[in-house]
């Protein structure tokens, strides 16, 4: 494969990030949980599951509290803001922010107005 194909060292980084962002920290993790609760399973899991009905009735085993290891849950923009700038700090070039939750309208407008002006300031390599 010719230089610069495919991965390896000099690759932008990409990451997804997944958060649940509303004005309560309890609304953001109860919507979180209507939305995503059946995305958290490993993928040996994920491959049995074959229908909606299946990943509902596997969804509804799993706690409000299970999704924090898989989605940022705050109504906190700062925290939003210090767990933006660990990622950038690993050396992630492009965060793609995803709001698990049904909030879009509200979610573009707050972190547009209040979380992306707090990266202006950093250099795009």
């Amino acid at each position: 494969m010719p230089s610069g194909e495919g991965g390896g060292a000099g690759k932008p980084m990409l990451l997804k990030v997944q958060l649940s962002y509303d004005k309560t920290e309890e609304s953001a993790r109860e919507k979180a949980h209507q939305q995503w609760r059946n995305n958290i399973f490993k993928n040996i899991v994920m491959t049995e599951l074959r229908t909606p009905q299946q990943f509902d009735a596997a969804g509804q085993f799993v706690q409000p509290h299970e999704l924090d290891r898989h989605v940022r849950i705050s109504a906190d923009i700062h925290q939003h803001i210090h767990w933006l700038e660990q990622d950038i700090e690993l050396g992630f070039n492009e965060l793609l922010l995803h709001n698990v939750n049904q909030e879009q309208e509200q979610f573009i407008e707050v972190f547009g107005e209040k979380v992306l002006p707090a990266f202006q300031s950093i250099p795009n390599e």
